[in-house]
């Protein structure tokens, strides 16, 4: 989940990819996934076709919500 976290905040403040490579390379993380990250959510942004995330379950799955 950090690295979509990451990824997207890079693309909601309109950071490049060579620059967030660059801002990556000083960071202890796992940057390649990041990057991966980054560029699905590009081509997402590009295509008009939704960002999938990788987690599984993905966040607030309707299995994963108690019934009250």
């Amino acid at each position: 989940m950090r690295c979509e976290l990451d990824a997207a905040f890079f693309h909601l403040y309109d950071i490049g990819r060579t620059d967030a490579s660059y801002i990556m390379e000083s960071l202890e993380s796992p940057n390649e996934v990041i990057l991966e990250i980054y560029d699905e959510m590009a081509e997402a942004t590009r295509t008009g076709v939704p960002f999938q995330t990788r987690l599984d379950p993905p966040p607030a799955a309707p299995a994963s919500i108690c019934n009250v």
